[in-house]
């Protein structure tokens, strides 16, 4: 697996926050850091595989990787992300406890992702402007990323429970930790209190899938890292992500990644 480096990331060894923008998002292969970082999807959408797991993400959500989470982006959109870069061999000089801010945002946790509305989400990029100004002080810089981290938080609280997009952030989460499982769309209409022709329509609009290729697609992406990192036969494999016999499972698998789940096994 590759580990990106502070090396080539970071200006100096000694700065603790670094700046990175991608357009688009081209990082397709897993990876891990020596460093952590806050990551805001500025534009489009896509699948976000992180310590084996799927997780679908869009424009407005803000997430933390740790150095130790292994992750890439499988793109069914043009992702734009700007990710903020956190060097964990050097100490704030100002900050302290900076880890109960950090913490309650892990990626790793499905329930700490937080979607920004455009309004925050400017208001966050115009500090963050600021942050990576180099004729800022190291405590007027700091107190803009306590500042950022703050803003942030107090959205996830806030945040408009009655905005489409947040309801469809919050039914994609449902879809992701439930992927495996047998589902009866009318009742998760009911459940996020929108009509099932609604709940589709929004769901195609933000991943360009219909909702059972979607479901497949998250599927196959957490079958494929048990294929890469287990010993599991294909047909428990199969079985154990939600489809109906292995040779269904086969087929799709081919038809998505060029090759069998065989075949995968043999390259890894």
């Amino acid at each position: 697996m590759n580990t990106l480096k502070i090396d080539t990331y970071f200006n100096h060894k000694s700065d603790k926050l670094a700046l990175y923008k991608s357009d688009p998002e081209n990082n397709g292969s897993e990876h891990n850091h020596e460093f952590d970082e806050l990551v805001i999807v500025e534009h489009g959408h896509g699948l976000h595989v992180i310590n084996g797991k799927p997780l679908f993400i869009q424009q407005g959500d803000v997430f933390l990787v740790r150095g130790h989470d292994y992750h890439f982006y499988d793109d069914l959109g043009t992702l734009k992300l700007t990710n903020i870069l956190i060097n964990p061999n050097r100490h704030f000089t100002f900050l302290k406890n900076m880890e109960e801010l950090l913490k309650p945002i892990s990626a790793s946790d499905l329930g700490s992702y937080i979607w920004l509305a455009p309004s925050i989400r400017q208001e966050c990029n115009l500090i963050i402007e600021q942050l990576f100004n180099l004729d800022n002080t190291i405590g007027h810089r700091e107190y803009l990323f306590f500042k950022l981290l703050i803003i942030i938080k107090q959205y996830k609280r806030q945040s408009p429970k009655n905005n489409t997009r947040y309801k469809l952030h919050l039914l994609l989460n449902h879809l992701q930790e439930n992927c495996f499982d047998e589902y009866d769309w009318h009742n998760i209409a009911q459940r996020f209190h929108l009509t099932t022709r609604t709940m589709f329509r929004h769901i195609k609009q933000a991943t360009g899938l219909t909702p059972e290729n979607y479901i497949k697609r998250l599927r196959l992406l957490s079958a494929r890292l048990k294929i890469r990192e287990s010993d599991m036969t294909v047909t428990e494999i199969s079985l154990l992500c939600g489809f109906i016999n292995s040779n269904h499972f086969t087929t799709l698998y081919k038809k998505t990644f060029g090759i069998t789940p065989t075949e995968e096994r043999k390259v890894n």
